[in-house]
């Protein structure tokens, strides 16, 4: 037996992760005698990998990041500080084409009981889109706040990403080059599909953005029927469907 093998099995492991999925990762992991041997699925794993593993991810499908599939054996462990989820559901909501405020790093200090920080890019003059929508001086400046929020939520929901806390205080709005502009924050609790989201998902999504509405706005002084017909008009040219909304 190789050295390095004799070594490895000297040891004494709790956990295995064959993050490599190759018939030479789980080799390794076997023999490191950990009673927990994490691996990918059957389908995603490659040279038979699946097999040195007593307990898989879900399948991970095609296209899925490497930030997400490392994300993925956390939760499996139990292992979900909230500032690392953002960090890697943001990156990859960016890089399936959302408008989304590039989160720079994380911080997680302790394990159980945690303390946590982001580094978020700073976005030149935004602001929310409920203080928007409150100094917005002409109807004209509400409906072009309106519409690049719709243009920004229906190219979330067209990559497949539901927003678990959608509202008025999570869209920001900012100078863009065709006008106003919209990026969106806050993905820790965000879910994603590996296409675009069907009726009901995008339905759900949208009613809690019109119940933050309502609650901030309960006298519909931010926003009326124009401002609705400019949202809706703007989700269905970006996102290529029409709002279920």
């Amino acid at each position: 037996m190789p050295p390095f093998l004799s070594r490895l099995r000297a040891g004494a492991y709790d956990v295995a992760l064959d993050l490599g999925r190759s018939a030479k990762t789980a080799l390794f992991a076997r023999c490191s005698g950990a009673p927990l041997r994490l691996g990918f699925h059957r389908r995603d794993g490659r040279e038979g990998s699946w097999l040195a593993a007593n307990r898989h991810l879900p399948p991970q499908g095609p296209g899925r990041s490497k930030l997400l599939q490392f994300l993925a054996f956390a939760d499996l462990l139990g292992l979900r500080p909230r500032p690392l989820r953002e960090l890697a559901i943001t990156a990859e909501a960016r890089r399936r084409g959302v408008a989304a405020a590039e989160v720079l790093a994380a911080r997680v200090d302790g394990r159980l009981a945690y303390r946590g920080a982001l580094v978020t890019a700073e976005i030149a003059g935004a602001e929310t889109l409920f203080e928007a929508l409150r100094t917005a001086g002409t109807p004209a400046a509400r409906r072009a706040l309106a519409a690049s929020a719709g243009a920004a939520v229906a190219t979330l929901h067209a990559a497949g990403i539901s927003h678990a806390d959608l509202n008025l205080t999570n869209i920001l709005v900012h100078p863009g080059p065709a006008g106003a502009a919209a990026a969106l924050v806050d993905f820790d609790r965000a879910r994603m599909s590996g296409g675009p989201l069907g009726p009901a998902a995008r339905r759900r999504n949208l009613r809690r953005l019109a119940r933050s509405l309502a609650k901030l706005d309960p006298e519909g002084a931010l926003a009326g029927p124009e401002d609705a017909r400019a949202f809706r008009a703007a989700y269905d040219a970006a996102g290529g469907e029409p709002c279920v909304c």
